[in-house]
C-alpha cells in the first residue's frame, strides 16, 4: 500500500496500481485501477476520483466512480456524484449529490476514463 501522508499536497493527476491510503491534499484527478483507495479522516480531496473499490472518512469534492463499491464512513464530508453498483453511507455522513447504480452508466464512464487514460 502506498500513502500520500498528512503533510503531502499534490496538484495534478495521481494514478495507482496498488492500495492507496491518502492522507494529505489532492487537487486534480485520481484513479486506482483494480485496488483500494482510502480517503481518510485527515484528507481533502478536490478531484474526480475513480477506482475498483473507494472509501472516504474525510472530504471529498468531486465525483467518485467505483466498478465495485464506494463506501462513505460517518466522518465523510462529500459533495460530488457517486457512481457504483455498491453504494454504502454510514449514519452521519455528509453528502450533497447524486447517486448513480446504473450498471450500463458506470459501465460507460469507466470505459470512458480508460480510453482517455490509454
Amino acid at each position: 500500500m502506498t500513502t500520500i501522508g498528512p503533510t503531502i499536497s499534490i496538484t495534478g493527476d495521481v494514478t495507482s496500481d496498488e492500495d492507496l491510503q491518502i492522507d494529505g491534499r489532492v487537487h486534480g484527478h485520481i484513479v486506482v485501477r483494480d485496488a483500494a483507495l482510502t480517503i481518510t479522516g485527515t484528507a481533502h480531496v478536490e478531484a474526480d476520483v475513480r477506482g475498483a473499490r473507494i472509501r472516504v472518512l474525510g472530504t471529498v469534492r468531486g465525483a467518485l466512480t467505483a466498478s465495485e463499491r464506494i463506501e462513505l464512513a460517518e466522518s465523510a464530508d462529500v459533495a460530488g456524484s457517486l457512481s457504483a453498483d455498491h453504494v454504502v453511507m454510514s449514519d452521519g455522513v455528509r453528502f450533497q449529490g447524486q447517486i448513480d447504480m446504473d450498471r450500463r452508466t458506470i459501465a460507460a464512464k469507466l470505459a470512458h476514463y480508460k480510453a482517455r487514460s490509454a
